[in-house]
């Protein structure tokens, strides 16, 4: 049982760090953030994901022009995804 947990714990440990540095963040901000959840993990992730503003693909589903995570990048791509 404490090996389940073990594993939940690192994906969601892995998953807070992908979304430390996908962000539109300085490096010594996203620096900060992962030395604090390497030195603390279980009070760094959560206060992470407590104090984290949400992104506009968060609150909205929409990807804002300066996010370009997986967003067409030029006007023949957009035509060609269906919305």
């Amino acid at each position: 049982m404490l090996t389940v947990f073990g594993i939940l714990w690192v994906v969601i440990w892995a998953l807070v760090l992908v979304d430390l540095f996908r962000r539109d963040w300085s490096t010594g901000i996203k620096v900060l953030w992962a030395i604090g959840m390497l030195i603390l993990p279980v009070v760094g992730v959560l206060a992470y994901l407590i104090v984290r503003p949400p992104s506009s693909a968060d609150v909205h589903g929409v990807v804002e022009p300066g996010d370009s995570h997986g967003a067409p990048t030029s006007d023949v791509e957009r035509d060609r995804h269906p919305v």
